[in-house]
């Protein structure tokens, strides 16, 4: 990486899985004046929105607003650096760390990187679920570990809950990092990036990266075809507890375009797709479990129910642990 005399200012953005960090990241794109270079884990969570893309080649997008998508598809140093490298001036570099994982160990980075200049790490909770994953004896580690260092919580998705209820999802948070600065957020609330240089509310020592690769596991299913939707309904709810996020393109009977698939817990959604997402009539989702996730098989069979019959075919299947703490 290249040493420069201007500083380019990093956010980094953190959350468990199913907190809004890909809304997030969408309107921070459509709303900037800026030229940001964003990294993200996986172009296929993000769904930027087709109007945005001017070209996209597989590893980087180029954005109509100047902005360019960069996935971490050979390890975040090399992404970072084949961006500080490329001779490209931006605004703002945003990094969006994987829904497991801790935002500060990338952090870290940008405080001893000599072209960086770490402006903020923020971590967005859904307040709906924030309460019982901090005491969730399966992730509340890793749930806990996030909040640690950030300097800033966008508690989102107010909008679901009652006062009472969202008191006590703040609560929480209070308890954890008292004094720590909390925005209340919707889907059309979000905040834009803050200003100025991080300010950590306490000094931490240095801590041992944390082993995601024996506490979470990736399955990913892939098959020619489609869903019927009412089979695919109990097939979600026959799914297992260990499963904690389920997301991506897919194509159900009955409905004119590909649908994007997005379940966190047993609370699930399918949206119409952005262009640059469908599938036409296939499917692949991607999920992320506890270490006690079941066999790639047990999980293929669950939603093989949920085809229509003649759609089934043999198609690539594996689970394998989350190899980067990103």
């Amino acid at each position: 990486m290249m040493a420069s005399s201007r500083k380019t200012p990093v956010t980094v953005i953190g959350g468990f899985l199913g907190a809004g960090k890909t809304t997030y990241l969408n309107h921070l794109l459509r709303n900037t004046t800026q030229r940001y270079a964003v990294l993200v884990n996986d172009f296929g969570a993000v769904n930027i929105d087709a109007a945005l893309i001017a070209k996209h080649d597989g590893e980087t997008m180029t954005l109509t607003n100047g902005c360019v998508c960069c996935s971490i598809g050979s390890g975040f140093l090399d992404t970072l650096g084949r961006i500080l490298d490329s001779g490209s001036a931006f605004d703002h570099i945003i990094i969006e760390a994987s829904g497991v994982g801790d935002p500060w160990r990338i952090a870290e980075i940008a405080l001893v990187e000599p072209s960086l200049l770490l402006n903020a790490v923020i971590v967005l909770a859904d307040a709906s679920r924030i309460g019982a994953l901090l005491d969730d004896v399966r992730v509340g580690d890793t749930v806990r570990g996030q909040f640690d260092r950030c300097n800033l919580i966008l508690l989102n998705k107010v909008d679901l809950l009652d006062r009472p209820t969202l008191d006590a999802a703040r609560a929480s948070l209070n308890a954890l990092r008292p004094g720590i600065p909390v925005i209340e957020t919707t889907e059309h609330t979000l905040p834009g990036l803050p200003e100025g240089r991080f300010k950590p509310a306490t000094r931490f020592a240095a801590t041992a990266a944390a082993d995601h690769e024996g506490s979470f596991r990736r399955w990913s299913y892939r098959r020619d075809g489609m869903f019927d939707h009412g089979r695919l309904e109990a097939a979600l709810a026959a799914l297992p507890p260990q499963l904690l996020r389920l997301k991506g393109p897919c194509s159900v009977a009955g409905r004119d375009s590909s649908q994007l698939l997005q379940m966190v817990g047993q609370d699930w959604a399918l949206t119409p797709t952005d262009d640059e997402l469908s599938m036409g009539n296939n499917i692949l989702l991607v999920g992320i479990g506890t270490s006690g996730l079941p066999p790639a098989e047990t999980l293929d069979a669950i939603l093989d129910a949920a085809l229509i019959p003649q759609s089934i075919t043999t198609a690539d299947r594996n689970c394998r642990t989350i190899a980067s703490p990103l």
